[in-house]
């Protein structure tokens, strides 16, 4: 559903931002002169309308302030053709706003009665929109390199190699948060494995998580940097469905900054 709600908040945004542009231009209207500009024969006329009657007035080259006035009778022009267009396209962004409704089968089953439930809505989904039980049923390909090193568990006993990633992954499992840890990404013929996948409860999409936890070692950061730019080539943002968290040996994750984050990226409450 990433792309239906995108499109509700960009018609939301396109609205405001054209409203916006629309009140300044009808303001602006009223304090410039009446008419519109007429060229012909080397000399611009100003046209304007009197008791029904369409008259061209010559603007003489000795007009006090003749080019800003010349100037201001064609930026009345653009404004006059550019208001009713904007009103267009403000009325239909509203009008969008108002009658488009979120698509999303499950939730079309949960407004059946119970003798429905048993139905899979899955072959209803959009295209790109994961069903939140396959995808949590189904195996993955983790990264198997090291076990030795996962000696650390979250509140539900998933093991990871850091304590800052079992909080991580305990804070996912209390906010009722489908992940897997580690799994396999091929990017650029490269094997790559994010700390987490996440799927995003009301979006439907894949968000990852990579957690820097040694930023003061040199050779970790260069990796990490590394690893980011092959992320970013491959349609990975940082702020969309990339999640990046950093520590050191002076400045821990904390708690906090870990439930900020989930609350922030998943619209999630305490």
């Amino acid at each position: 559903m990433f792309q239906q709600n995108q499109l509700m908040d960009l018609l939301h945004k396109e609205r405001l931002r054209t409203e916006s542009l629309l009140e300044r231009l009808e303001q602006r209207k009223k304090q410039l002169p009446q008419g519109s500009l007429v060229y012909k024969n080397g000399s611009y006329y100003r046209a304007v309308t009197e008791k029904g009657k369409r008259m061209q007035l010559i603007i003489p080259k000795d007009f006090p302030d003749y080019d800003e006035f010349i100037g201001d009778l064609k930026e009345a022009r653009y404004i006059s053709k550019a208001i009713p267009l904007l009103r267009k396209n403000a009325a239909c962004c509203r009008q969008a706003e108002q009658r488009l409704r979120i698509y999303d089968p499950y939730q079309v089953r949960a407004e059946l009665p119970d003798y429905y439930r048993d139905f899979d809505p899955r072959r209803l989904l959009l295209e790109g929109d994961l069903s939140p039980e396959q995808w949590d049923s189904q195996n993955y390909e983790q990264n198997t390199i090291f076990p030795e090193e996962r000696r650390c568990f979250s509140e539900g006993g998933v093991a990871v190699r850091s304590k800052a990633e079992a909080e991580i992954a305990t804070k996912l499992e209390q906010y009722g948060l489908t992940f897997r840890y580690e799994p396999i990404l091929c990017l650029e013929n490269y094997r790559v494995s994010p700390d987490f996948e996440i799927l995003h409860p009301v979006e439907r999409r894949i968000l990852i998580w990579e957690h820097f936890g040694k930023m003061d070692d040199p050779g970790y950061a260069a990796e990490a940097m590394k690893k980011l730019n092959r992320y970013a080539r491959n349609g990975y943002r940082l702020g969309d469905n990339l999640i990046m968290t950093w520590e050191t040996k002076h400045m821990p994750l904390s708690f906090s900054h870990i439930n900020w984050t989930i609350r922030h990226y998943f619209g999630m409450e305490e």
